[in-house]
């Protein structure tokens, strides 16, 4: 079924005959390259002492990168959801990740590009910027990329599993996920039990800050969903597919671990400068979620090449 599924001869031909075959590579070595020179970065900041070489890349290259990545996916994410007819489960499950990714490409633009003072933003250049504005538009991106973005990514992966469950790719998750997901749930309770104290020590949360707090919990989900999703494709070798559901399990795990490691920095349990590095976790999650569907891509438009297109399913 699930062959069959992934293969869909109902596709869009204008689509399919876009489908960018061989882009996975360009991800992996663009992603890679921006990564290296970030580093770079890094090490011109720690030799010289001077923090513009780490600002300059995060504020330019590094924001473009985050924004294109996002794109990436966006873009992808649609194309496969249009291999699949609108009746299959993967259709919709490809529609709410193309969601999914929409409000992480705007929660990138308004993060990396409407948020900061840099040559990238057009409206630092206006009357109307101010850093209250400014502060405004990076909360608003970060509910969209953050709230928004898992709830969406948590429903389609739901889908997803409900799929292969129904394929007969049962899946149980094994000692080693338990115990991911325990301290991950130690830690967002430990961080709840913060912010409970911070309240009642007088702090009055923003609304922001509200629209925030589900993200630990979805990201608990979509852990359990991606590990889920990484023991079931095991079945099925290191093809296409398998390596589609292993990249989203692979940028759910650096969100996570980004995640951390920003309540450890502020906890003051990384020390700085050191723990600038945490910064560099979102380049391999970005390029991660954006290397997804095009694997899936990549599966379909491999499948096409040895199945005739003119014949529909039986």
């Amino acid at each position: 079924m699930l062959k069959r599924l992934a293969t869909s001869r109902w596709a869009t031909p204008l689509v399919l005959s876009h489908a960018p075959f061989g882009c996975t590579g360009i991800v992996v070595a663009v992603t890679a390259g921006y990564l290296a020179i970030g580093l770079l970065a890094f090490a011109g900041w720690r030799l010289t002492g001077n923090d513009a070489w780490v600002e300059d890349f995060f504020r330019l290259p590094g924001a473009l990168l985050l924004v294109w990545l996002a794109a990436i996916e966006v873009l992808f994410s649609l194309r496969v959801s249009y291999e699949f007819s609108p009746g299959q489960p993967l259709h919709r499950a490809w529609r709410l990740i193309a969601f999914s990714a929409g409000f992480d490409l705007a929660g990138a633009i308004l993060i990396q590009v409407l948020g900061v003072k840099s040559a990238l933003n057009p409206l630092a250049h206006t009357a109307w910027w101010s850093a209250p504005a400014a502060s405004a538009i990076r909360q608003s991106g970060l509910v969209m990329g953050g709230s928004c973005r898992f709830a969406m990514l948590a429903a389609g992966l739901f889908w997803v599993v409900t799929v292969y469950r129904r394929s007969g790719f049962r899946a149980r998750l094994a000692a080693v996920d338990w115990m991911v997901l325990t301290l991950f749930g130690a830690y967002i309770v430990r961080e709840a039990g913060d912010v409970v104290v911070a309240i009642r020590g007088g702090v009055r949360p923003s609304l922001g800050m509200v629209l925030g707090w589900p993200v630990d919990p979805l990201l608990l989900l979509l852990l359990g969903q991606a590990m889920l999703l990484n023991r079931s494709v095991k079945h099925t070798g290191d093809g296409w597919i398998g390596r589609c559901w292993r990249a989203f399990s692979l940028g759910i795990f650096l969100v996570s671990l980004g995640d951390v490691s920003i309540w450890a920095a502020n906890s003051g349990f990384l020390p700085w400068p050191w723990s600038a590095l945490q910064w560099y976790v979102w380049i391999p999650a970005a390029g991660a979620f954006a290397l997804a569907p095009a694997y899936q891509l990549e599966a379909i438009y491999q499948a096409r090449g040895t199945w005739d297109p003119g014949v529909p399913d039986q």
